[in-house]
């Protein structure tokens, strides 16, 4: 039966995937201290948005269900970059955070050092999951391209350093969008856009513009969920820089540009990543 709503594909999916994840850094890593890092940053409760917009995608492409398995490797992928990004935003020398999900932060529980070194790892380790997948050597290394491209220092990692370096500086909205869209939203537009390549649907300028659209989105999102509670009053947001007001406004046309650029698609299922756009509004 075809999967219409995000939610319900989540529900199908996601526990073998998750099962996934588990058994092969588990049966990989063999330094143990290393390997319980690594897993409990990986199995503190995220809910795996990446990885699951990457299946998601391929599923609407035309990969059967039964089938999504093959590409385990490259959503781990993802998911694994993203957790070491995480870890390492978490240290004293970044933001310093003490808790992650309502979980002591990696470093609080391992110590620094481990932490670092546990970054480190997945990092490391999704290029070599990416490497060993059943993809075609071609389809390999334009994953390699595209993920290093959007996670490194010409995407996340380059938000990364505008967020520390101007903390103490009020920046102007279009700066902020830049942070935004290279710390959050590149690593998010890679999930989309190499889910499509993989199962081999045209990338077109639609599905990047859903994609950058829904990355600056889950940003705003996160942004005013942390406005209620006052925990980033002191941070460059878009709520303490244009009002909470104006960034509810900027989010709600965010996804109508989503919604209108993913119904332009052609040759691909739109139900999944229609639905998907319904996280905005809880």
């Amino acid at each position: 039966m075809e999967i219409k709503k995000f939610s319900d594909f989540c529900d199908q999916v996601l526990p073998d995937f998750n099962k996934f994840l588990d058994d092969k850094l588990k049966s990989e890593i063999k330094q143990a201290t290393l390997r319980d890092a690594m897993l409990y940053s990986l199995d503190a409760g995220g809910k795996r948005v990446r990885p699951m917009l990457f299946l998601a995608v391929a599923y609407s492409s035309g990969i059967k269900l039964d089938k999504l398995s093959q590409f385990y490797d490259i959503a781990g992928a993802i998911e694994l970059v993203h957790t070491y990004s995480l870890i390492h935003d978490d240290l004293p020398e970044m933001d310093n955070s003490d808790y992650r999900r309502g979980k002591l932060a990696n470093h609080k529980q391992f110590g620094v050092g481990p932490a670092v070194l546990a970054g480190d790892g997945l990092l490391t380790q999704a290029f070599y999951w990416i490497a060993k997948s059943d993809l075609s050597t071609d389809k390999r290394m334009a994953v390699v391209r595209i993920l290093a491209h959007n996670a490194g220092p010409m995407g996340m990692v380059a938000g990364q350093m505008t967020d520390i370096t101007m903390e103490n500086k009020i920046l102007t909205e279009d700066e902020l969008t830049t942070l935004h869209k290279e710390k959050t939203a590149d690593l998010i537009t890679a999930a989309v856009t190499t889910g499509a390549f993989c199962a081999g649907h045209e990338l077109s300028k639609n599905l990047v513009q859903y994609a950058n659209d829904i990355g600056l989105a889950f940003q705003l999102k996160d942004d005013l969920n942390d406005a209620d509670d006052g925990e980033d009053s002191n941070k460059n947001t878009f709520p303490n820089l244009i009002g909470k007001e104006a960034t509810e406004a900027k989010l709600k046309d965010l996804v109508k540009d989503a919604l209108n650029a993913v119904l332009k698609e052609n040759e691909f299922d739109k139900n999944l990543l229609v639905s998907f756009l319904d996280y905005f509004k809880e």
